[in-house]
């Protein structure tokens, strides 16, 4: 087995960020550039943050750092 970096996203701090700018998750997507069956699906944890929104993030909102964001969590993968 090897171990894998999986980016996570700190939901709380992107909750409060969102609410504190008065951006609807709608709002966000368009932002973003993915749907907002995406961010409905990474707000609720059925998923996790792909590249695509990774880059979308860190691009359209210039006042966050991908350490506020998102995170590192190690799994094992299962060759």
């Amino acid at each position: 087995m090897k171990d894998v970096n999986v980016i996570l996203i700190n939901l709380d701090f992107l909750k409060a960020y969102l609410k504190d700018k008065d951006i609807s998750q709608s709002q966000f997507a368009d932002k973003v550039g993915v749907t907002q069956t995406t961010v409905n699906r990474i707000m609720n944890g059925k998923r996790n943050p792909g590249g695509k929104f990774i880059a979308g993030v860190l691009r359209s909102f210039n006042d966050l750092s991908f350490h506020e964001v998102f995170y590192y969590d190690t799994a094992l993968s299962t060759e």
